[in-house]
């Protein structure tokens, strides 16, 4: 790993696409003036390579904005004002440009995939969520508290095979359950259509529909046929526990945010799938991988019975073709 990298957890041609982008949008939308705004303290302009590189150290670092600071020549407030101003453009213009659906020909290519390395049908995306840690917040502290113990926000994604996010919602307290998180996002609203003919893997958490397979409940007298099905379930669905690991390997700042507002630091966890992806895109390896410490959950929400019946159907199809 070369010294830049080592300081800044991405490669040069990861910063320059970035760079590449941030400026085809204000080309495209217009929008230079974002970027160019001074500080409310009349800071002078700060070139937008320097901006880049501010904020890719606060991401890659748990740095305070004074030791960020220190580090580029600026004052703190002009550090605070450039890092906050990129992190809500990106969020603002990058989002639905970088964070995709597949293609119908990429989920067949997914698809094609995962039949033939594991004989299991139909795969288009492995679905999970994370706990983003935070401080206190000021509002509702209670509700953030995770099983876990410790304040955290809750990060839903789905990853296709590359570790790249298809889809994200974040920003729900950390006391919420996985499956009320699938509820309120526009994916549960959205999944069949997105999903067609294929389906997400996802864990014992969610329902299991017709869209979104789970593995069969261990009650200790799983057979043959079921416990095949869960081994293999297990092992593509870890694509997206992987995907977490290396989002918070790589972005330090997503261990632990320490900011005082939810909107901020959902942003911050945003502009970090952003930047994944954007890495994952330019084949920008990274090792360091996270250990991210799952917290175990059991289906605790009502779902209509017929989505159920029809996922039970298709579970147990698969299985038996195993």
């Amino acid at each position: 790993m070369d010294e830049f990298k080592t300081f800044f957890r991405v490669s040069r041609l990861s910063v320059e696409s970035l760079r590449d982008k941030i400026s085809q949008i204000c080309v495209q939308q217009n929008v230079t003036g974002i970027l160019c705004r001074r500080s409310t303290g009349g800071s002078p302009q700060i070139p937008l390579d320097d901006r880049i590189l501010m904020f890719l150290w606060y991401m890659a670092s748990l740095d305070k904005y004074a030791a960020i600071a220190d580090r580029f020549g600026v004052s703190e407030s002009t550090a605070s004002f450039a890092v906050r101003n990129l992190i809500t453009f990106i969020h603002d213009y990058l989002l639905s440009v970088i964070i995709l659906w597949p293609t119908p020909q990429e989920q067949q290519e997914m698809k094609d995939m995962f039949m033939e390395l594991k004989h299991f049908p139909g795969v288009v995306g492995m679905i999970d969520g994370t706990h983003i840690a935070i401080k206190k917040p000021s509002i509702r502290g209670i509700d953030y508290y995770n099983r876990k113990d410790y304040y955290s926000i809750v990060l839903q994604a789905v990853v296709r095979e590359d570790l790249r996010f298809t889809n994200i919602f974040a920003g729900f307290p950390g006391k919420v359950h996985d499956a009320r998180v699938l509820r309120q996002s526009t994916l549960f609203q959205n999944g069949s259509a997105l999903c067609g003919e294929g389906h997400l893997l996802g864990d014992s958490a969610y329902p299991n529909m017709s869209w979104l397979l789970t593995p069969f409940r261990d009650n200790g007298r799983l057979t043959d046929v079921q416990l095949r099905y869960n081994y293999t379930h297990s092992s593509i669905r870890s694509t997206v526990e992987r995907a977490f690991g290396l989002l918070k390997g790589r972005f330090t700042r997503l261990q632990h945010i320490n900011q005082n507002e939810i909107e901020g630091i959902v942003q911050t966890v945003v502009t970090g799938c952003i930047l994944h992806n954007i890495c994952i895109m330019n084949h920008d390896d990274f090792h360091e991988l996270l250990n991210d410490d799952p917290i175990p959950q059991q289906l605790a929400e009502n779902f209509d019975m017929d989505l159920l019946y029809q996922g039970s159907l298709k579970r147990l199809q698969i299985a038996r073709n195993l």
